[in-house]
């Protein structure tokens, strides 16, 4: 596809959204009342928390399961320890999306430089790349300007089938090709045309189309700074020194392959996409008016919940939508202060646990194949 058909301004992209299925008014700014506007106010990150957040939950996690195995190195701590890091990892990622939004410390310099080099590079995320996708995703969340759109809808998931092919393709490494190859060297060839042939035709534009979903990875809500070198080349220097660390501390060159390499295509992939698909998924008994806008919540999760699918705060999932700059130990009073408001309790879904809601979404799909068969 030429580029020049891909460029687009601000103003195009608004317009093209404006003739979206609304999405339930969430992007309508209420009338804050006196105590969100307090909150918010004074919910600022603290720096401190960000460090003991990425050194003790995230890297400390990563430590106990490589500690586990190095002195171990039997099979069945070789399970444990996976388990513990893949933990570890999604608290890195969880760190990683919150400097996303500005909201890991104070310093916006220091906010990307954290977010990017001790909490996205090592688990193999890209960090601008998935910056500008999720930034995307917020903005055109249930549009089909949404980049992330096809991880969260149904259709290809309604299934017993469909629903375990998906996510078996995930756990045997199936984003590898998504998250190398298309956020880190397509999207940074796709954005760097955009932005030349943008500059060299700014009088060539086009609407971006309201009724089908742009093509990965062109799409043109998805612009990156510009770079001459892919920010994929930055993963290179982090995954020489954990290897060269885990080499040390195990006594074993294939540690970096067994305990790194292998939860970040596995479990890691796996857990992510799942709790994401959680995050938004509906059941067709759900209360339209709170589901319509595919926002939800897990204010108690469950031990299971923690220990495999979030960590921290980040199961206040819906609170993060309405405010995404809030760091992620202010969303637990948020919660609070969005329930007792009706403007805001009245757009979003709150489930009791994340694996009651895979439970019933699995009865749903089986009884929908049943009746399907009859």
């Amino acid at each position: 596809m030429d580029a020049t058909k891909l460029a687009t301004d601000k103003h195009d992209l608004n317009e093209a959204a404006e003739k979206l299925e609304p999405v339930m008014d969430i992007l309508a700014k209420p009338v804050y009342s006196a105590e969100l506007t307090e909150f918010l106010s004074s919910a600022k990150s603290k720096n401190l928390r960000a460090v003991v957040d990425i050194i003790v939950w995230g890297w400390g996690r990563i430590a106990l399961g490589v500690g586990l195995f190095a002195f171990f190195p039997n099979p069945l701590a070789y399970v444990i320890a996976i388990l513990f890091i893949s933990s570890g990892m999604g608290i890195l990622v969880a760190l990683s999306h919150e400097s996303q939004h500005s909201a890991l410390l104070r310093s916006k310099k220091w906010n990307d430089r954290v977010g990017a080099w001790l909490c996205a590079y090592p688990v193999g995320s890209v960090y601008g790349s998935s910056r500008a996708v999720h930034l995307a995703h917020h903005k055109y969340l249930n549009t089909p300007l949404d980049p992330d759109r096809h991880f969260h809808m149904e259709e290809d998931k309604s299934t017993p089938e469909q629903f375990a092919n998906y996510f078996i393709h995930l756990l045997f490494g199936g984003q590898l090709w998504n998250s190398f190859v298309v956020n880190g060297f397509l999207r940074h060839r796709a954005s760097n045309s955009l932005q030349k042939s943008g500059s060299q035709s700014s009088d060539k534009t086009s609407s971006v189309s309201a009724t089908s979903a742009p093509s990965i990875p062109t799409e043109p809500v998805v612009v990156l700074p510009k770079h001459k070198v892919p920010e994929v080349a930055n993963l290179l220097p982090v995954q020489m020194v954990i290897f060269g660390l885990l080499w040390l501390v195990t006594g074993f060159w294939w540690s970096y392959f067994a305990l790194w390499l292998a939860p970040i295509f596995t479990l890691g992939t796996f857990f992510g996409y799942l709790r994401g698909f959680i995050d938004h998924a509906r059941l067709t008994d759900d209360d339209n008016k709170l589901a319509a806008g595919r926002l939800i919540s897990v204010p108690n999760p469950s031990l299971w919940d923690r220990a495999l699918l979030t960590g921290l705060d980040f199961h206040f999932h819906a609170e993060h939508h309405f405010f995404p700059a809030v760091p992620h130990y202010y969303l637990p009073q948020l919660h609070k202060i969005l329930q007792n408001d009706e403007q805001f309790r009245d757009r979003y879904l709150v489930r009791p646990t994340y694996f009651s809601f895979l439970r019933d979404y699995w009865k749903q799909i089986n009884l929908g194949a049943g009746n399907s068969a009859r």
